[in-house]
């Protein structure tokens, strides 16, 4: 030690007030003690400006310099002590401290936009907390002209004054410092509040788009989520109101999507209706991998007693239904019957006779019927008389109880409610009249079962194969719209949701219900009064909470589920009908009563505010999935009432980004992408993508992918294919971490996929990780490079492989698996020259298809 460094001081001060001034080269500036004028002119410059009321002055190219990326970048703004400004010199210049590392500016109080013509100033929180580290308080100056975008601050209805200057003030209610993190923003000077997520824009007038909406799981296998939006009243070839659906692609940016560019391939593409007046697109949904291939498929419903099956596909080319229903790209499933309105409610049933296929269900209300049809790989048509007559291998009716009550308005998967490793359903027939309720609705959960033999919803209500979910008073329509909810509570067992969007004067109901292993009757007072679940109070009369649940995925990454509810017909700031929507997020600490006007002020989620008036938006709510793979779940909100340009009634749908803080969301301001970015990026081809120690995003595509962590709050979305994913001791670490904020995350995607781990003396206890965190995992390698060690229960094996229920463990002598209430079921099992010792459990009631498979040599304990 003891040379010099190779950089010298070009600007030196001192005690007094100095002016200096740089050129346009690389050049360090140190200021003094006194209020210092620092001025840049340029170039890769590094700024200490000391004590003091300092300026330090840049420009176009300093900006440059600060954003520039990798080793070797010296620039730097460091106020020091006392209230210092950061001024730009120019026009038309745009300071995005989104885009500069946070270390690189600092200690500033004042950010000087006036420049000499128009400039925009654009940041987050995080910006604002890094720059200003003293205060929290970011004051902005600026003139008529000057723009400022600032990403999910809330306007504070009050201004302040000082030295002659009015500020408008802003505050951002995630910040740790509560109403002192706040930015002041000079009063003639443009402000934008930017929000994470995008809008898809209707092709055409009166189309309806949004009036269904969905996530649609990752149909093109790229590891991204997708969506699909219904557009039921379009005219597709001319062919009045047959209906168009449209899949959007997953994806980073926060763009606009328009459908008719969808329509032309880019970024999706689009599913034509067969013929006029079948309204295809009135319901839609992800139908989970119904044939097996490691694409997530489609389901689209019709006004004409036909749903349609669309497998999922790498290409962008135009689905039509005219061909799915010959067996191209898929299959058809028609109704029993034209009156019986089996278009109306479709959706996955998850893997209810757990083949490792998913399967589908229907609601058909008019006759009071469910149909449940089986995954499969041959793209025959599938008549839902044929699953009627009960001799069939390819599905079971499901028979409401009684005469218009309406059974099969609403059917949804509900997760694994009994933990028995078969997914169950979810069925609303909101007209019944329980003990003589009239019209209080009902629900009904059907357990998951392997046989065809029809199920009786007069049976379940009586508590056989599942239970009946009783409304709470006349006129609630309890049951209008039921969904899962994933794990609300954490316990392992998978929730319910239940809408009733006429309880409490119209201002409705959504009940909560906690997953459990009887057959016991619910009660919707009981979960009003807080046994058993909790219930979700509407804000408003007229508002129509409940008409549309449905669970929202983990938006926040705290590792519980949370929940999405609509209120369509809500006014806020007395706009009519504008609609707003409600994220409640997950809670394991109690049964307390949700008020939604507690969530409307960032109590225990966040709202959504509709855009226009008419709007109707929260009609449709739903999960997106994780569309721009940053490891927070999405949210999809549809408004089929929206007029575009003049266009009436086009519609829209918005797509939100999952997000830690509880901020109001305004839609009419949504555009702006997500502040995290993926890191590696694959492709088509078999790709290795190999991560530092930092949190990073990998997202590979249809390969045979090698994804390895290095450490880290890794998010490793693998895609279709075989993949391999590697983690170590410090992406375990990462996986196990509790509370809010947490993107760690593996999903395998399709294919057979590897959790591998890197090292020696690990243990990954799945017990300790949230079920959301691994999934679609076939094989745990826990080889490394010395003993290690797997502990998992029956709800982590489910949950982590979800295709198969089949849990393979690779590993040597000397690493060891613990796996409570797993015992050795005698059995071996040789696959690919490797032999293995098969272990059931004894509360799967589904045998050898729910097992644990341990290479010999590996020590069970």
């Amino acid at each position: 030690m003891g040379d010099k460094s190779k950089y010298t001081i070009d600007y030196l001060g001192d005690k007094n007030d100095n002016i200096l001034t740089g050129t346009t080269k690389d050049e360090i500036f140190v200021a003094g003690a006194g209020n210092d004028i620092l001025t840049g002119n340029g170039g890769m410059d590094v700024f200490n400006a000391g004590l003091g009321d300092d300026t330090i002055i840049i420009n176009a190219s300093n900006i440059a310099a600060l954003e520039k990326t990798g080793a070797g970048n010296r620039a730097r703004v460091d106020g020091g002590g006392g209230i210092d400004t950061l001024k730009l010199e120019g026009a038309g210049l745009t300071l995005d401290l989104t885009k500069i590392s946070d270390r690189r500016i600092q200690d500033i109080e004042v950010i000087d936009i006036t420049g000499s013509g128009n400039n925009t100033l654009k940041l987050n929180l995080d910006d604002l907390l890094h720059t200003s580290t003293s205060t929290n308080i970011l004051k902005v100056l600026g003139n008529s002209g000057d723009k400022v975008i600032v990403i999910d601050f809330d306007y504070l209805t009050t201004e302040k004054t000082v030295n002659g200057v009015t500020y408008s003030v802003y505050t951002h209610s995630n910040a740790s410092t509560g109403a002192n993190a706040e930015i002041w923003v000079q009063k003639d000077v443009i402000l934008t509040v930017a929000q994470r997520g995008f809008v898809i824009n209707g092709e055409s007038t009166h189309d309806h788009s949004g009036r269904s909406v969905s996530s649609a799981g990752d149909v093109n296998g790229d590891g991204l989520d997708d969506l699909i939006v219904g557009a039921y009243t379009a005219n597709p070839g001319g062919k009045p109101k047959a209906g168009k659906s449209y899949v959007v692609f997953g994806k980073q940016g926060a763009d606009p999507i328009e459908l008719s560019a969808i329509a032309t391939g880019t970024g999706g593409f689009v599913i034509n209706g067969e013929s006029a007046g079948d309204f295809s697109g009135h319901s839609v949904s992800s139908a989970g991998d119904v044939n097996g291939d490691g694409l997530d498929d489609l389901i689209v419903g019709t006004k004409e007693a036909k749903s349609y099956v669309v497998f999922g596909k790498q290409d962008t080319a135009a689905i039509e239904l005219s061909a799915i229903a010959t067996g191209t790209g898929g299959f058809v499933i028609s109704g029993e019957s034209m009156r019986n309105h089996s278009r109306f409610s479709v959706s996955s049933a998850g893997d209810v006779n757990g083949d490792g296929l998913d399967d589908l269900i229907i609601g058909a209300h008019n006759a009071g019927k469910s149909y449940v049809v089986f995954g499969k790989q041959d793209t025959a048509a599938i008549n839902l008389s044929v699953i009627a007559a009960g001799k069939n291998t390819v599905g079971f009716v499901i028979k409401g109880e009684s005469r218009h009550d309406y059974s099969g308005f609403s059917v949804s998967s509900a997760g694994d409610v009994n933990g028995d490793g078969l997914d169950d359903l979810i069925i609303g027939a909101h007209h019944a009249n329980p003990s003589g309720e009239k019209k209080a609705g009902k629900s009904y959960v059907v357990f998951g079962k392997q046989d065809t033999y029809p199920i009786e919803l007069s049976a379940i209500a009586t508590g056989k194969g599942g239970f009946v979910i009783k409304g709470e008073s006349a006129g609630d329509h309890s049951g209008y719209v039921v969904s899962s909810a994933g794990d609300v509570n954490g316990d392992g067992l998978d929730d319910l949701i239940v809408g009733a969007y006429g309880a409490k004067s119209g201002a409705g109901k959504s009940y909560v219900i906690f997953g459990k292993q009887d057959n016991t009757a619910i009660n919707l007072s009981a979960i009003a009064a807080g046994t058993g679940g909790f219930v979700i109070n509407g804000e408003s009369a007229g508002d129509r909470n409940g008409y549309s649940v449905s669970s929202a995925g983990d938006v926040n990454g705290d590792g519980l589920g949370d929940l999405i509810v609509g209120a369509h017909a809500a006014d806020p700031s007395g706009k009519s009908r504008t609609g707003k929507s409600y994220v409640v997020f997950g809670k394991k600490d109690n049964t307390n009563t949700i008020e939604l006007s507690d969530i409307a002020t960032g109590i225990g989620g966040f709202i959504i505010i509709g855009e226009s008036v008419g709007d109707h938006s929260g009609r449709v709510v739903s999960s997106a999935g994780d569309v721009n793979g940053d490891g927070l779940d999405d949210l999809i909100v549809g408004a089929d009432s929206t007029d575009q340009s003049g266009k009436t009634n086009t519609g829209k749908s918005y797509v939100i980004f999952g997000k830690t803080n509880t901020n109001a969301i305004d839609l009419s301001k949504l555009g702006d992408e997500s502040k995290y970015t993926i890191d590696y990026l694959g492709d088509k081809n078999d790709n290795i993508l190999t991560g530092t120690t930092k949190d990073e995003i990998f997202v590979a595509g249809a390969g045979n992918d090698i994804l390895t962590g290095n450490g880290g709050m890794d998010v490793l979305n693998a895609g279709t294919g075989d993949d391999t994913i590697i983690i170590n001791a410090s992406n375990i670490a990462a996986l196990e971490k509790t509370g809010s904020g947490n993107r760690a995350r593996v999903d395998g995607g399709g294919g057979i996929d590897t959790l591998k781990l890197e090292g020696a003396g690990l243990t990954l206890d799945l017990t300790k990780i949230s079920d959301r965190r691994i999934q679609d995992i076939e094989v745990i390698d826990i080889t490394g490079s010395g003993n290690n060690t797997l502990q998992l229960n029956l709800d982590d094996l489910l949950h982590a492989s979800t295709s198969t229920n089949i849990l393979k463990v690779l590993g040597n002598s000397g690493d060891k698996v613990n796996a409570a209430g797993f015992s050795d079921s005698t059995i071996d099992k040789t696959v690919d020259g490797i032999t293995y010792d098969v272990y059931t459990h004894g509360d799967a009631n589904i045998g050898d298809n729910v097992a644990l498979w341990v290479q010999q040599e590996v020590v069970m304990f």
